[in-house]
Protein backbone atom coordinates (compact mmCIF):
# COMPACT_ATOMS: atom_id res chain seq x y z
CA UNK A 1 0.00 0.00 0.00
CA UNK A 2 1.31 3.94 -1.04
CA UNK A 3 0.35 6.27 1.98
CA UNK A 4 3.50 8.64 0.89
CA UNK A 5 5.03 10.08 -1.29
CA UNK A 6 8.51 8.96 -0.54
CA UNK A 7 7.51 5.33 -0.81
CA UNK A 8 5.59 6.12 -3.83
CA UNK A 9 8.51 7.49 -5.84
CA UNK A 10 10.50 4.13 -4.46
CA UNK A 11 7.98 1.74 -5.61
CA UNK A 12 7.96 3.87 -9.25
CA UNK A 13 11.85 3.82 -9.34
CA UNK A 14 11.85 0.05 -8.82
CA UNK A 15 9.32 -0.27 -12.00
CA UNK A 16 11.51 1.13 -14.41
CA UNK A 17 15.00 0.76 -13.00
CA UNK A 18 17.19 -1.50 -15.00
CA UNK A 19 19.31 -3.37 -12.12
CA UNK A 20 22.47 -4.79 -12.01
CA UNK A 21 25.83 -4.49 -14.20
CA UNK A 22 25.76 -5.57 -17.58
CA UNK A 23 29.16 -4.14 -18.93
CA UNK A 24 29.84 -8.04 -19.22
CA UNK A 25 27.21 -8.33 -21.66
CA UNK A 26 27.93 -5.29 -23.05
CA UNK A 27 31.32 -6.61 -24.53
CA UNK A 28 30.07 -10.03 -25.02
CA UNK A 29 27.18 -8.18 -27.91
CA UNK A 30 30.48 -5.93 -28.78
CA UNK A 31 33.18 -8.74 -29.98
CA UNK A 32 29.82 -10.95 -31.86
CA UNK A 33 29.44 -7.15 -34.06
CA UNK A 34 33.07 -7.22 -34.65
CA UNK A 35 33.34 -10.92 -35.32
CA UNK A 36 30.18 -9.94 -37.21
CA UNK A 37 31.79 -7.18 -39.58
CA UNK A 38 35.03 -9.33 -39.91
CA UNK A 39 37.03 -7.66 -42.46
CA UNK A 40 34.74 -5.81 -44.21
CA UNK A 41 35.22 -2.28 -42.59
CA UNK A 42 38.85 -1.11 -40.98
CA UNK A 43 37.87 -0.94 -37.36
CA UNK A 44 40.49 0.93 -35.19
CA UNK A 45 38.86 0.16 -32.09
CA UNK A 46 35.57 -0.39 -30.12
CA UNK A 47 33.79 0.21 -26.89
CA UNK A 48 30.30 -0.15 -25.29
CA UNK A 49 28.71 3.37 -24.87
CA UNK A 50 25.75 5.25 -23.74
CA UNK A 51 23.12 4.09 -20.71
CA UNK A 52 23.47 0.48 -19.73
CA UNK A 53 26.95 1.90 -19.29
CA UNK A 54 26.80 4.99 -17.81
CA UNK A 55 23.72 2.96 -15.07
CA UNK A 56 21.29 5.18 -16.20
CA UNK A 57 19.09 2.61 -18.18
CA UNK A 58 15.31 2.19 -17.89
CA UNK A 59 13.77 -1.39 -17.56
CA UNK A 60 12.70 -2.43 -20.67
CA UNK A 61 14.08 0.54 -23.19
CA UNK A 62 17.54 -0.09 -23.14
CA UNK A 63 19.28 -0.80 -26.42
CA UNK A 64 23.37 -1.23 -25.98
CA UNK A 65 25.89 1.77 -27.98
CA UNK A 66 28.52 0.41 -29.45
CA UNK A 67 30.98 3.03 -31.12
CA UNK A 68 33.35 1.54 -33.76
CA UNK A 69 36.14 3.91 -34.65
CA UNK A 70 37.23 3.58 -38.29
CA UNK A 71 40.08 4.70 -40.32
CA UNK A 72 39.01 7.82 -41.33
CA UNK A 73 40.93 7.52 -44.85
CA UNK A 74 39.27 4.87 -45.56
CA UNK A 75 35.97 5.15 -44.49
CA UNK A 76 35.31 9.23 -43.31
CA UNK A 77 37.01 11.34 -45.00
CA UNK A 78 34.70 12.82 -48.01
CA UNK A 79 32.35 10.56 -47.07
CA UNK A 80 28.40 11.58 -46.08
CA UNK A 81 27.22 10.82 -43.04
CA UNK A 82 24.47 8.36 -44.90
CA UNK A 83 26.82 6.87 -46.54
CA UNK A 84 29.03 5.53 -43.99
CA UNK A 85 25.89 4.60 -42.26
CA UNK A 86 25.04 2.50 -45.49
CA UNK A 87 28.57 1.38 -45.22
CA UNK A 88 27.97 -0.59 -41.97
CA UNK A 89 24.81 -1.54 -42.78
CA UNK A 90 25.84 -3.52 -45.42
CA UNK A 91 28.93 -4.87 -43.37
CA UNK A 92 26.37 -5.73 -40.34
CA UNK A 93 24.41 -8.09 -43.19
CA UNK A 94 21.34 -10.09 -42.49
CA UNK A 95 19.34 -9.52 -39.37
CA UNK A 96 20.74 -5.02 -39.62
CA UNK A 97 17.78 -2.84 -38.68
CA UNK A 98 17.00 0.02 -40.13
CA UNK A 99 19.09 3.51 -39.13
CA UNK A 100 17.77 4.97 -35.84
CA UNK A 101 15.35 7.76 -35.96
CA UNK A 102 17.93 10.39 -34.86
CA UNK A 103 19.88 9.18 -37.96
CA UNK A 104 23.46 8.03 -35.72
CA UNK A 105 23.27 4.50 -35.60
CA UNK A 106 22.20 0.95 -37.30
CA UNK A 107 20.47 -1.16 -35.14
CA UNK A 108 21.36 -4.65 -34.76
CA UNK A 109 18.67 -6.73 -33.88
CA UNK A 110 19.07 -9.58 -31.13
CA UNK A 111 16.50 -12.44 -29.84
CA UNK A 112 17.15 -11.45 -26.67
CA UNK A 113 17.50 -8.42 -24.87
CA UNK A 114 19.40 -6.30 -25.77
CA UNK A 115 19.62 -5.20 -29.35
CA UNK A 116 22.60 -2.67 -30.51
CA UNK A 117 22.65 0.38 -31.74
CA UNK A 118 26.26 0.34 -33.82
CA UNK A 119 27.36 3.97 -34.08
CA UNK A 120 30.57 4.53 -36.29
CA UNK A 121 32.82 7.48 -35.51
CA UNK A 122 35.95 8.92 -36.58
CA UNK A 123 38.76 9.62 -34.09
CA UNK A 124 40.63 13.11 -33.65
CA UNK A 125 43.54 13.56 -31.31
CA UNK A 126 45.53 16.35 -29.99
CA UNK A 127 49.01 17.28 -30.85
CA UNK A 128 50.86 15.47 -27.94
CA UNK A 129 48.44 11.95 -29.15
CA UNK A 130 46.34 12.06 -26.88
CA UNK A 131 42.56 11.78 -27.87
CA UNK A 132 40.66 15.30 -28.27
CA UNK A 133 37.09 13.80 -29.44
CA UNK A 134 34.98 11.63 -31.27
CA UNK A 135 32.80 12.49 -34.56
CA UNK A 136 29.59 10.51 -35.12
CA UNK A 137 27.15 10.79 -38.09
CA UNK A 138 23.79 12.69 -38.12
CA UNK A 139 22.48 11.53 -40.97
CA UNK A 140 19.36 13.83 -40.65
CA UNK A 141 21.00 16.78 -41.08
CA UNK A 142 24.21 14.84 -42.70
CA UNK A 143 26.43 16.36 -40.14
CA UNK A 144 28.99 14.68 -38.15
CA UNK A 145 28.43 15.86 -34.63
CA UNK A 146 31.58 16.29 -31.81
CA UNK A 147 31.57 13.55 -29.15
CA UNK A 148 33.39 12.80 -26.13
CA UNK A 149 31.54 9.44 -24.56
CA UNK A 150 34.17 8.38 -22.16
CA UNK A 151 34.31 12.14 -20.16
CA UNK A 152 30.75 11.92 -20.26
CA UNK A 153 30.61 8.93 -18.54
CA UNK A 154 33.14 10.15 -16.09
CA UNK A 155 30.94 13.25 -15.67
CA UNK A 156 27.96 11.03 -14.38
CA UNK A 157 30.12 8.77 -12.57
CA UNK A 158 32.04 12.12 -10.65
CA UNK A 159 28.29 13.26 -10.30
CA UNK A 160 26.52 10.31 -8.44
CA UNK A 161 29.81 10.33 -5.94
CA UNK A 162 29.11 14.02 -5.12
CA UNK A 163 25.53 14.26 -5.62
CA UNK A 164 24.74 10.74 -4.24
CA UNK A 165 22.28 7.87 -5.43
CA UNK A 166 19.55 9.77 -5.93
CA UNK A 167 20.88 11.85 -8.96
CA UNK A 168 20.92 8.66 -11.11
CA UNK A 169 17.54 7.83 -10.05
CA UNK A 170 16.00 10.95 -10.80
CA UNK A 171 17.93 10.96 -14.00
CA UNK A 172 15.95 7.59 -14.61
CA UNK A 173 12.78 8.93 -13.72
CA UNK A 174 13.12 12.15 -16.35
CA UNK A 175 14.09 9.57 -19.06
CA UNK A 176 10.96 7.81 -18.45
CA UNK A 177 9.26 10.69 -18.55
CA UNK A 178 10.73 12.16 -21.95
CA UNK A 179 10.07 8.60 -23.27
CA UNK A 180 6.28 9.32 -23.25
CA UNK A 181 6.55 13.05 -24.75
CA UNK A 182 4.83 13.62 -28.24
CA UNK A 183 8.63 15.17 -28.51
CA UNK A 184 11.59 13.41 -27.03
CA UNK A 185 14.62 15.32 -25.91
CA UNK A 186 18.39 12.99 -26.46
CA UNK A 187 19.29 11.39 -23.68
CA UNK A 188 22.65 12.78 -23.36
CA UNK A 189 20.61 16.28 -23.81
CA UNK A 190 18.66 15.22 -20.61
CA UNK A 191 22.11 13.75 -18.80
CA UNK A 192 23.56 17.14 -19.10
CA UNK A 193 20.85 19.59 -18.06
CA UNK A 194 21.43 16.85 -14.90
CA UNK A 195 24.80 17.32 -15.00
CA UNK A 196 24.55 21.33 -15.08
CA UNK A 197 22.12 21.62 -11.97
CA UNK A 198 24.89 22.47 -9.24
CA UNK A 199 22.56 23.52 -6.00
CA UNK A 200 19.96 21.20 -6.13
CA UNK A 201 19.18 19.16 -2.75
CA UNK A 202 19.03 15.77 -4.46
CA UNK A 203 17.89 13.97 -1.29
CA UNK A 204 14.63 15.53 -1.74
CA UNK A 205 13.41 13.36 -5.48
CA UNK A 206 10.71 15.72 -5.40
CA UNK A 207 12.49 19.45 -5.67
CA UNK A 208 15.31 17.86 -7.92
CA UNK A 209 12.14 16.93 -10.08
CA UNK A 210 10.88 19.82 -9.97
CA UNK A 211 14.45 21.46 -10.78
CA UNK A 212 15.47 19.32 -13.44
CA UNK A 213 12.29 20.81 -15.24
CA UNK A 214 12.85 24.65 -14.53
CA UNK A 215 16.62 23.95 -16.21
CA UNK A 216 15.03 21.68 -19.02
CA UNK A 217 12.70 24.77 -19.88
CA UNK A 218 15.75 27.01 -20.58
CA UNK A 219 17.82 24.36 -22.36
CA UNK A 220 16.07 23.12 -25.64
CA UNK A 221 17.31 25.71 -27.90
CA UNK A 222 20.93 26.55 -27.05
CA UNK A 223 22.86 24.21 -24.14
CA UNK A 224 26.56 24.76 -24.08
CA UNK A 225 28.29 21.72 -22.82
CA UNK A 226 31.83 20.38 -23.77
CA UNK A 227 32.42 23.27 -26.81
CA UNK A 228 29.11 22.27 -27.98
CA UNK A 229 25.71 23.37 -28.50
CA UNK A 230 23.44 20.03 -26.98
CA UNK A 231 20.62 21.50 -28.31
CA UNK A 232 21.54 21.81 -31.75
CA UNK A 233 19.67 18.72 -33.43
CA UNK A 234 16.37 19.64 -32.31
CA UNK A 235 14.68 22.34 -34.73
CA UNK A 236 13.09 25.82 -33.73
CA UNK A 237 9.66 24.05 -33.83
CA UNK A 238 10.23 20.63 -31.83
CA UNK A 239 12.06 23.10 -29.47
CA UNK A 240 8.91 25.18 -29.31
CA UNK A 241 6.57 22.00 -28.55
CA UNK A 242 9.24 19.76 -26.24
CA UNK A 243 9.43 23.55 -24.19
CA UNK A 244 5.09 23.00 -23.64
CA UNK A 245 5.19 19.88 -22.54
CA UNK A 246 8.13 20.72 -20.02
CA UNK A 247 6.73 23.65 -18.69
CA UNK A 248 3.74 21.77 -18.27
CA UNK A 249 4.92 19.28 -16.19
CA UNK A 250 7.17 21.43 -14.35
CA UNK A 251 3.63 23.70 -12.96
CA UNK A 252 2.18 20.45 -11.99
CA UNK A 253 6.13 18.76 -10.43
CA UNK A 254 5.99 22.61 -8.09
CA UNK A 255 2.37 21.70 -6.96
CA UNK A 256 2.91 18.03 -5.78
CA UNK A 257 5.93 18.70 -4.20
CA UNK A 258 4.16 21.88 -2.47
CA UNK A 259 1.77 19.24 -1.70
CA UNK A 260 3.87 17.89 1.16
CA UNK A 261 6.01 21.07 2.26
CA UNK A 262 3.39 23.44 3.04
CA UNK A 263 2.42 22.17 6.67
CA UNK A 264 -0.84 20.66 4.82
CA UNK A 265 0.89 17.33 4.29
CA UNK A 266 -1.62 16.22 1.65
CA UNK A 267 -0.08 13.19 0.44
CA UNK A 268 -3.44 11.73 -1.46
CA UNK A 269 -3.24 14.32 -3.70
CA UNK A 270 0.27 14.69 -4.32
CA UNK A 271 0.44 11.10 -5.16
CA UNK A 272 -2.57 11.59 -7.62
CA UNK A 273 -0.45 14.49 -9.28
CA UNK A 274 2.72 12.91 -9.47
CA UNK A 275 1.26 10.21 -11.75
CA UNK A 276 -0.28 12.69 -13.99
CA UNK A 277 3.24 13.26 -14.52
CA UNK A 278 4.88 10.19 -14.60
CA UNK A 279 1.85 7.97 -15.79
CA UNK A 280 0.59 4.07 -14.96
CA UNK A 281 3.88 3.47 -13.38
CA UNK A 282 3.69 5.45 -10.95
CA UNK A 283 1.62 4.35 -8.11
CA UNK A 284 -1.54 5.18 -7.17
CA UNK A 285 -2.49 6.00 -3.01
CA UNK A 286 -4.31 3.83 -1.11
Amino acid sequence: MVWTVPYAFDQFYAAINLPGDHRALANTRKDWILRRIGTSLDILTSFPMGSISRFTALKGHADLDVMLVLNYGKHIKDQKPSTVLSEVKSALGAGAGSVRRNGQAVTMKFVSWPDVDVVPAARYRNDDGSISHYEIPDMNREEWIKTKPNLHTRQMIDASSDRGANFRRVVKMMKDWNRRQDVSIQSYHLEVIALQMNTVDWDDTGWAVYQWFVKAETSLQWLWHEGKDVAEYLSFDRALRAKGQITEAKNKAFTAWYKTTSGVDDHCEAIRIWRSVFGSQFPAYG
